[in-house]
């Protein structure tokens, strides 16, 4: 999507999304699709902010799921990063584990979204931890084992399901962190 212009076309499609008449959305997805411009991305996370229908949330979904341009992500990272997003931000997450793009960059991001949530959140960004494909550079793992430690010195005395997703998560960026020692001892 190397486009950034908001094009009349585009405008009208997003327009359309809210028809409700389904030819009317379908025909708008398929033009934002090819238009390629991830200038809309904000826009149609604000779209699913203010409509509650599944049909469009599942078509927006699958059209963020589609983006290959690697400036998407850091849009992607800041929509959930946005309390305002909150309402979907674990479908956004799962947008990242479906999507064709490497996030691995944003482990950290994604062990404090872990955190932050209820169990359907860990479990979609333990998903999304689990097949980063890396290498994970050394500061990014030593954010994501701050944000376990700071969790568990609050949930110390609470143990639940989240918490066993959580220890997988820590248990991962650990071995990730031991693979970078590693490296270093042969270097």
């Amino acid at each position: 999507m190397p486009q950034n212009k908001i094009t009349v076309p585009l405008k009208k499609a997003l327009l359309e999304l809210e028809s409700g008449d389904q030819k009317k959305i379908d025909k708008a997805i398929q033009t934002i699709s090819t238009s390629g411009n991830i200038a809309l991305i904000p826009m149609l996370l604000d779209l699913l902010l203010h409509n509650g229908s599944p049909l469009i949330q599942k078509k927006v979904m699958s059209l963020l799921s589609d983006i290959t341009d690697n400036n998407a992500k850091e849009i992607i990272i800041e929509s959930l990063k946005n309390d305002a997003h909150e309402k979907f931000k674990t479908n956004l997450i799962n947008v990242v584990w479906n999507s064709k793009l490497d996030f691995s960059e944003y482990i950290a991001e994604f062990v404090a979204l872990s955190t932050q949530g209820d169990l359907m959140r860990a479990v979609e960004c333990l998903t999304v931890i689990e097949n980063l494909t890396g290498p994970f550079e050394e500061h990014h793992l030593l954010e994501s084992q701050l944000y376990l430690k700071e969790y568990y010195a609050e949930r110390l005395k609470e143990r639940g399901q989240k918490d066993e997703i959580i220890a997988e998560i820590a248990m991962f960026i650990q071995e990730q962190n031991d693979g970078i020692d590693a490296d270093l001892l042969i270097e």
